[in-house]
């Protein structure tokens, strides 16, 4: 279960304990079982509390960052009484170095560069590129870009 993005986590804990965890109730179960959601993302993701906040209301579970490190600072306690969450938890098997948010600024990375990519295929942009890197070359381009210019304005 190595590489599970969030919601493919919350969905597993919600398929395996039978419980909403996204559901806007304080029930014993729910929280322990939302604490246990919290805690992977934080300790094991290394997900930031915004990201997780951004994620969980996402989810139509709006919490603030209060909520989130009390439900991460319980976790060992609602692990010891509750040994589903013991069970629950020790199927994720978590090998990679990468939190979601490197993996997600990879990502952006990514198609950042597919985007640059694809402006350099444009025509002017070819053009311009293929332009000789002299002196003379430039100003007589930056002349008539002026004129243009110039006339936008005119008409």
């Amino acid at each position: 279960m190595n590489n599970l993005k969030p919601l493919e986590i919350a969905n597993k804990i919600i398929e395996l304990s039978g419980t909403n965890i996204f559901e806007d109730s304080r029930k014993k179960n729910i929280v322990e079982m939302r604490s246990l959601l919290i805690h992977i993302l934080r300790e094991k993701l290394g997900m930031r509390w915004v990201n997780i906040a951004l994620f969980l209301k996402a989810n139509n579970k709006p919490v603030n960052h209060a909520t989130l490190i009390h439900s991460v600072k319980n976790f060992e306690m609602y692990k010891k009484d509750n040994k589903q969450i013991q069970e629950i938890y020790n199927i994720f098997s978590f090998r990679s170095n990468l939190g979601v948010d490197e993996i997600d600024r990879i990502h952006y990375l990514e198609n950042k560069c597919s985007t640059l990519q694809k402006k350099l295929e444009n025509p002017l942009v070819k053009l311009v590129i293929e332009v000789p890197n002299d002196i003379d070359k430039i100003e007589s381009i930056e002349r008539v870009v002026k004129s243009w210019k110039w006339k936008e304005k005119v008409l």
